[in-house]
C-alpha cells in the first residue's frame, strides 16, 4: 500500500524533510479495520504514534454501567496516541473504527528520535495538542451547560460552511444519528427529539443524514444559549 502521498499531506508532517518521512514509513506498519474493530484498547499498555490513513475512528470513554461517550471523532490524516508515544505507557480512551479504516502504526522510539533531529515535528504535535485540549474544554462546557438542542446547534454550527447567514446551508452527516447521540452525551431518543423541535422551528431540515439549516443566525443563538 503506498502511503507516501496521503503522509506527506498530513499536518503533523508539514515541514519535514520527504527523506524523514519515507524512513518513518519504512519504520512503521499499516494495519486495516473493520467497522466496530477495537483499534487501541483503554489501559492497553501500547507505544506507538497512530494516524488515521483512510475510513474514521472514535474515541470514546465507557462508564461501568455502560454508558459511552464519543470524545473525538478522527478522520484521514488525524493522529493519535501522542500521550503513548512520550509518556504514558496506557491509552487513556478507546479507539474504534466506525467505518472500514486504515491506520499507520509508527513506533513511539522512532517517533522520539526524528522528533529531536526534527523540530518541526514538535512544533506541529504541540499545535495538534492545543486544539485537542481546546475541543475537549468545548465538550465539557457543552455537556455540562448545555442542552441536547444547544449541544446539538454547536456542532451543526462546526460543520457549517463560511457563507453568508441569510443563506441555506447542507451539512452531510459522516457518522449515524445514533453515533451522534454519542458524541453529544444523549440518547438516540432525545436526539431526534431534539432533531424534531428544531425542525419544527424553522431552524433546519433532515432527510438521512443531510441536514439543511434553514435559518443559520436562530441556530448559532440556540447554539450560544440564548
Amino acid at each position: 500500500m503506498d502511503i507516501s502521498g496521503p503522509i506527506e499531506g498530513i499536518v503533523l508532517f508539514q515541514g519535514v524533510p520527504p527523506e524523514k518521512i519515507k524512513f518513518l514509513i519504512s519504520q512503521s506498519i499499516v494495519r486495516k479495520f473493520k467497522p466496530g474493530d477495537i483499534v487501541i484498547g483503554e489501559d492497553d499498555p501500547i507505544r506507538s504514534f497512530y494516524v488515521v490513513i483512510s475510513g474514521q475512528l472514535k474515541l470514546y470513554r465507557s462508564s461501568v454501567d455502560g454508558k459511552e461517550q464519543t470524545l473525538h471523532l478522527l478522520g484521514p490524516g488525524d493522529p493519535f496516541g501522542l500521550c503513548t508515544a512520550f509518556a504514558t505507557e496506557s491509552f487513556p480512551a478507546n479507539a474504534m473504527a466506525i467505518v472500514e479504516s486504515s491506520v499507520l502504526l509508527i513506533p513511539g522510539t522512532v517517533i522520539e528520535e526524528t522528533a529531536r533531529r526534527e523540530p518541526a515535528i514538535l512544533f506541529n504535535i504541540i499545535q495538534i495538542l492545543s486544539q485537542r485540549l481546546k475541543d475537549s474544554m468545548e465538550l465539557i462546557e457543552s455537556l455540562a451547560l448545555k442542552e441536547i438542542p444547544g449541544r446539538l446547534a454547536s456542532f451543526l454550527c462546526q460543520l457549517l460552511p463560511e457563507e453568508s447567514a441569510d443563506k441555506k446551508a447542507r451539512v452531510e452527516l459522516t457518522i449515524s444519528q445514533r453515533e451522534l447521540s454519542k458524541v453529544l452525551g444523549a440518547t438516540p431518543e432525545a436526539l431526534s427529539r431534539a432533531l424534531r423541535k428544531m425542525a419544527n422551528d424553522g431552524i433546519l431540515s433532515t432527510a438521512g443524514r443531510i441536514i439543511t439549516i434553514l435559518d443559520r443566525k436562530a441556530l448559532i443563538q440556540l447554539a450560544e444559549g440564548e
